[in-house]
């Protein structure tokens, strides 16, 4: 197909492709254009490989021509567009399941940011079928759509400084898009804490944040965000740790309620872990100023604060979310094991713990190898439950702030034992 749009689609198309087909499109476009493909629906039998059915999308005309990619299952493809002018879209159906298909408009597309007057002050992205012009952090754009005027948020590289909403204390402004980006040294972590919050919305029940928000991401890379909370409401979020050397703080204010925003400082701080793990011969986490060294489960921390032996099996947990497993995990659990899990959360707040794999030694009345679990901080607390064999637990949660748990194996039969999540909440 040589002409400037078009359509193409899955034979039979939009009912369900024949089995054992094979269909090739070739595209091409004039001289100093490419070819753009974007796909309206996609309906193709799934597969983690894409062995079965699949759309093979190729950056030239040839069976060896680079791959764009290979798609299946449900999900649209991403706008295809070649780096020349020519692309090739080929359709293979196998002889079981068949499904609607796909189908999907062609186009000649020309990178307008390569020419010096695309007009963009500061960054032109090449979009199909036109352009989009974007500011760096910092600047936001005018209503011309193509300079960039001072906006708030912006980079910042000092080793502490402070950050607020626009307008703070006053209300802030609506229809803001406010990005902070704040850039520490290598092998250095970010802490940001929240002295103020009060943002349109309630999180409290996980609620999406739909109106104003605050997020915020971790840089994983140089192009990769890993985002560490949505926020709104008037509850201050926790203390932030960045997971890299940077953070990236996004606010967005809706155009209807306004409240006082945010008020938060940060500081930079070395992380030891990064190098050589800290001397810690398990696991070491970075603190404030310093690092501290754990060990794995079934292990204890020896005197000099970095080395593990094999040995006790009791943990006082703290910590509001985090995991729990058998000794040895996922290898079988030694016998003549006694584990003690003392779990504590603030007063007011309830512990449950979710089994995601179970597996003990099977009997009626789980006689020998067994968990049991208390509501309260010791076996005379009331008994939440006692399990064995391979049934998975029900959800436990506790009607108090504690949670007693305890794992036992006899002498004989040794299983896998099991893995499990807890968390805290109101």
């Amino acid at each position: 197909m040589d002409t400037p749009t078009g359509h193409l689609e899955s034979p039979n198309y939009p009912e369900d492709y024949q089995s054992n087909k094979e269909c090739v499109w070739k595209l091409t476009a004039p001289a100093e254009f490419q070819v753009a493909l974007k796909f309206q629906s996609f309906e193709i039998e799934n597969h983690d490989q894409c062995t079965y059915d699949f759309v093979e999308i190729r950056d030239g005309h040839a069976p060896d021509s680079p791959i764009i990619g290979t798609f299946c299952g449900y999900k649209l493809p991403p706008d295809i567009k070649s780096s020349g002018t020519k692309l090739m879209i080929k359709f293979v159906s196998d002889g079981s399941v068949q499904k609607p298909g796909f189908s999907a408009v062609f186009m000649k597309e020309f990178d307008e940011c390569a020419l010096e007057d695309h007009g963009c002050e500061h960054i032109c992205k090449n979009v199909l079928g036109g352009y989009e012009c974007h500011c760096k952090i910092g600047y936001e754009l005018h209503s011309d759509g193509k300079t960039c005027v001072d906006a708030c948020g912006g980079i910042l590289d000092t080793p502490n400084g402070t950050l607020t909403s626009p307008s703070f204390p006053d209300f802030y402004i609506k229809n803001k898009t406010c990005i902070w980006e704040i850039v520490a040294p290598p092998q250095y972590r970010i802490s940001l804490n929240f002295t103020h919050f009060d943002i349109e919305g309630n999180n409290l029940f996980q609620s999406s944040c739909e109106y104003d928000n605050l997020t915020v991401f971790s840089r994983i890379g140089d192009n990769s965000f890993k985002s560490q909370g949505v926020y709104c409401g008037s509850k201050l979020p926790p203390v932030i740790m960045s997971e890299g050397n940077a953070l990236r703080i996004e606010f967005h204010s809706d155009n209807s309620v306004q409240k006082s925003g945010f008020s938060a400082y940060y500081f930079t701080d070395k992380d030891e872990c990064m190098t050589n793990n800290g001397g810690c011969q398990h696991e070491c986490r970075n603190t404030i100023g310093s690092y501290v060294c754990s060990c794995h489960n079934g292990y204890t921390l020896l005197e000099n604060g970095h080395d593990c032996k094999e040995g006790g099996c009791k943990y006082e947990i703290t910590t509001p979310t985090g995991i729990i497993k058998t000794p040895n995990h996922p290898d079988y659990y030694p016998s003549k094991r006694e584990c003690i899990w003392h779990f504590t959360t603030t007063p007011g707040h309830r512990i449950k713990l979710v089994f995601q794999e179970f597996e003990l030694e099977p009997h009626q009345t789980c006689a020998y190898d067994h968990v049991v679990m208390y509501d309260g901080d010791s076996p005379d607390s009331l008994t939440l439950g006692r399990f064995c064999g391979v049934k998975v637990p029900y959800p436990i949660i506790t009607g108090s702030n504690q949670l007693y748990m305890m794992f036992k194996s006899d002498a004989s039969v040794q299983r896998k034992g099991f893995i499990a999540t807890h968390t805290t909440g109101e």
